[in-house]
């Protein structure tokens, strides 16, 4: 997966949990302090996540906090 269709993800996840969310999303954006989701809204980003890629995501666990786009590219494309 290139890191163009990482971030296709990461929007797709964004709009299927608050529409419109991912449309001025860049590699730049922190998804929790720039107050894209809230805290609800995060934890279901990341199960549309995991659906999206059709697996678990091993680096996010229960304590996860790095919500920044390059961090969640780096772990999508990472394979």
């Amino acid at each position: 997966m290139t890191q163009d269709d990482a971030l296709g993800m990461i929007k797709k996840a964004l709009d299927a949990v608050t529409p419109g969310a991912g449309d001025d999303i860049t590699m730049e954006t922190d998804l929790a302090k720039d107050e894209v989701l809230d805290s609800l809204d995060l934890m279901n980003f990341l199960f549309e996540l995991e659906t999206l890629k059709g697996t678990k995501i091993p680096e996010i666990t229960e304590t996860f906090g790095d919500y920044r786009v390059t961090t969640l590219v780096d772990f999508l494309t990472k394979d």
